[in-house]
């Protein structure tokens, strides 16, 4: 009944991710979820941990995106905080995606230039991230919430129906 609500990996967070394994079967982009995934709940601007990895990424081959259902103004305010001269990070951004819908996946993948079958959804929410990714045909890894604790009302009650899915 839930299968299509299961991640294909499970990880304590983004930087536990088998970056070899994933290139080892032919993922060559990686689309990120923004909140509690690559950096606290609404926290403004990536780190400076998460732009020096998300570069190392990139030099590794891997074309990224992020997908987010926040509006337009929080995304490009999140994605203006990557650093464009030290060392350039190319990053797709879709806002409003409409997650678990198709709408946002697609124009992601479209932008990278790839499949579904060749990119990983990385996201902390079974009902957005991890649902969309499997209906588009992506594969899909669920990071556990980095600041559960700062989440809206709203999340934190889906997060006990996630218990219930997983």
């Amino acid at each position: 009944m839930f299968e299509n609500m299961k991640p294909s990996i499970k990880c304590r967070s983004i930087y536990d991710m088998d970056l070899s394994e994933l290139k080892s079967i032919g993922i060559r982009g990686l689309i990120f979820d923004i909140d509690n995934t690559l950096e606290p709940y609404a926290q403004e601007v990536p780190g400076d941990k998460l732009c020096q990895w998300l570069s190392e990424l990139s030099a590794k081959g891997f074309r990224i995106a992020i997908v987010s259902n926040a509006k337009e103004a929080r995304v490009e305010r999140f994605c203006a905080g990557f650093p464009k001269s030290a060392f350039p990070l190319e990053v797709i951004s879709v806002a409003q995606a409409g997650k678990p819908l198709e709408k946002g996946f697609k124009e992601a993948c479209f932008r990278m230039g790839l499949e579904p079958g060749q990119t990983a959804m990385i996201g902390d929410q079974i009902f957005t991230d991890i649902w969309g990714g499997n209906r588009f045909g992506c594969m899909t890894i669920l990071v556990k919430p980095i600041a559960p604790e700062k989440e809206p009302p709203f999340v934190r009650f889906k997060r006990f129906f996630e218990k219930i899915v997983l």
